[in-house]
């Protein structure tokens, strides 16, 4: 691993004997976390196992008086649990609060947890127990595994997190792991010893899955998830519109982090690289081309026929409108940009209920992200509905390449 002066850490042999466990909680609270007060979470840890405790209030420009208030207002819990207890400022977000944490720890297993989340102190033994007994492990604690109890969140904020869960399971290929976007995960400091970590946002977790999996295909890292069972289901957390610009960036640089390390291994020569790159923005014309002929035709299609039918109901042109610019959409996508010559009737008839589905679901992601962009983030409906479009038009065309027509994303 490398800190932000790109110096990398000292590999030091006791440190490596070390059987002590490093405790990184992270908050946003200037005075004191959340949920996870530091000496309650060191008492949650079997007394026969030594330990550290380092509270990384990340996000916290601004905040240096605040800060030296919780340093106060901290001491003497060292004394009353007999263990070394650390706070420290990142400017950064959670992921740079997670690097920094690792960067001031001395012991072989790292625990990391939100602090802010109500996760029940029941499960730091279990997380513990069971990274000393698989040190090749990284334990994940679990919303989607059985047994898992968590609390009730809104309708929309639970479809985007599932969406989030869904393009990392699938589109970065973390099919191994329930829940990829965990904020609470235990694993031994030599699993994370040669990744740089580069985002933006909170996905430590989804970081260190992708790289341990792209730097070493033959590596012997597993993943055990142990449920997480929440005793309160009263406060959630809003999410807003920074968490999901950053999830995307993250999720985007990952992904180009995957390709890039993937041409190096297979020695790719740079013109290929280039007529990929090319082709894949080629594809994306074309599909954004004929999703405006889609647009024009729907609208044409609904003024006629309500024209001819004086008596149709305008709801029913507009309805065969949808129908057949979505028709007209699939045949000119079919022909033109993914270049599929098979008109056989069941693969015919499979791909357009496909692409029905997917752009389905595409009007799902923008209807939520204009209500979460305009109820939670008070963007105006302009900026929201622009912000909105934008992302599921890309989500369509993606997940239409890779599921409709079969076809790699990055080609």
């Amino acid at each position: 691993m490398v800190n932000p002066e790109n110096k990398p850490l000292t590999d030091d042999s006791e440190t490596k004997k070390s059987n002590k466990i490093s405790v990184v909680l992270l908050t946003q609270n200037p005075l004191k976390p959340m949920f996870q007060p530091p000496h309650k979470v060191m008492t949650s840890i079997p007394r026969e196992i030594s330990k550290e405790i380092i509270v990384v209030h990340y996000n916290s420009r601004k905040r240096t008086g605040d800060f030296d208030q919780a340093l106060e207002s901290t001491t003497g819990e060292a004394d009353r649990v007999n263990v070394k207890i650390l706070h420290v400022r990142v400017e950064g977000e959670f992921v740079s609060g997670v690097m920094k944490g690792i960067e001031l720890s001395v012991g072989k297993y790292i625990l990391v947890m939100d602090a802010d989340l109500p996760y029940s102190r029941e499960i730091i033994p279990e997380m513990v127990t069971a990274l000393i007994a698989n040190p090749n492990f990284i334990i994940v604690a679990s919303r989607f595994v059985k047994d898992a109890n968590v609390r009730r969140i809104p309708f929309v904020q639970n479809t985007i997190g599932n969406v989030a869960r869904g393009i990392a399971r699938y589109g970065l290929k973390i099919k191994n792991v329930k829940d990829p976007t965990s904020a609470c995960f235990a694993f031994t400091r030599d699993i994370v010893k040669d990744i740089k970590f580069e985002g933006t946002g909170k996905e430590a977790l989804l970081e260190i899955l992708v790289k341990i999996n792209t730097n070493d295909k033959d590596n012997n890292v597993a993943v055990k998830e142990i449920p997480i069972k929440q005793h309160d289901t009263v406060l959630t957390r809003k999410l807003d519109l920074d968490r999901v610009i950053n999830y995307s960036h993250d999720v985007w640089e990952l992904y180009r982090y995957g390709i890039k390390s993937n041409l190096k291994n297979e020695k790719v020569q740079p013109e290929h690289k280039i007529s990929r790159s090319v082709t894949f923005l080629s594809k994306a014309g074309r599909f954004f081309t004929v999703g405006a002929s889609g647009l024009i035709i729907n609208y044409a299609a609904s003024f006629l026929l309500s024209g001819i039918m004086p008596n149709i109901w305008y709801i029913h042109a507009t309805l065969f409108g949808i129908i057949l610019s979505i028709t007209s959409n699939f045949i000119l996508n079919k022909i033109w940009t993914f270049e599929d010559r098979n008109f056989s009737p069941r693969h015919f008839f499979k791909q357009y209920v496909l692409f029905l589905t997917l752009c389905t679901l595409g009007a799902v992601i923008q209807l939520s992200l204009v209500f979460v962009f305009v109820e939670y983030s008070h963007i105006p409906y302009a900026i929201s509905l622009l912000l909105a479009v934008c992302i599921a038009s890309l989500s369509n065309f993606l997940l239409n390449k890779k599921i409709t027509f079969g076809e790699k994303i990055w080609e």
